[in-house]
């Protein structure tokens, strides 16, 4: 199974309608920080700062994370 980080904040409404749009709605209540998505393929899902996503992917927490380029960067994750 898949894991994902999704970014919250500015991120979070665009990356949910990307997975929305993609078939793979998002679903969650507003304090939810573990959301799920209706598929076999996918496991874990967490809701976390865009700034800790490319670490966690890096480090192996996540097998995928959406954050912005500049937090790759200075982060120095080598994950892209």
């Amino acid at each position: 199974m898949i894991t994902i980080a999704l970014p919250k904040g500015s991120l979070e409404a665009q990356t949910l309608q990307l997975f929305k749009e993609a078939d793979l709605e998002v679903r969650r209540t507003d304090r939810d920080y573990n959301p799920r998505i209706a598929d076999e393929r996918i496991g874990k899902i967490k809701i976390l700062r865009p700034q800790e996503i490319p670490t966690y992917v890096e480090k192996g927490y996540f097998d995928i994370g959406i954050s912005g380029l500049d937090w790759v960067n200075e982060t120095n994750s080598d994950v892209v």
